[in-house]
Parts: C-alpha cells; structure tokens; sequence
C-alpha cells in the first residue's frame, strides 16, 4: 500500500471537524516548507479520539511493520 493510500484511508476515519482542521493546516496562501510544516503540526492542539479510531490509527501504524506492544497498546487506549 502506498503512503498516499494510507493516508487516504485515515482520512477517511476522520470526523469532519478533524477533517477541516487537517485542511487549515495543509492550506496556506504560500507553500510551507518541511520544517515549517513540520513546526505546525507539532504545535497543533492534540484532538481527543474515541477508542475505535484510536485502534484504527494504531492497526494503520501497525501495517507498515511497527510492532506494537499490547500492553502499549492498552496504555495508548487509555485501557
């Protein structure tokens, strides 16, 4: 699966709130550069997920080969 397919299927987990704001972070009237990109996602508020698109995400992360623990697993679900 290529990344352009795999963000397209997070994408499209999102709920539309989320979805606007991926849109304002990626819109800008001037191209953003790597670190200015970089710089404004890490700096973008965390949003609060349920636990089903918690482990969508995870499983998503989990497909390119990251292993993850099950007892990280239960920490990162807040279980």
């Amino acid at each position: 699966m290529s990344d352009r397919e795999r963000l397209q299927q997070i994408i499209d987990t999102l709920p539309p709130h989320q979805v606007h704001a991926l849109l304002t972070l990626l819109e800008s009237a001037q191209p953003v550069g790597d670190e200015e990109f970089a710089r404004r996602l890490a700096e973008a508020p965390e949003e609060d997920v349920d636990e089903e698109t918690a482990a969508r995400i995870l499983a998503a992360e989990a497909e390119q080969g990251d292993l993850v623990q099950h007892g990280e697993l239960k920490q990162r679900l807040g279980l």
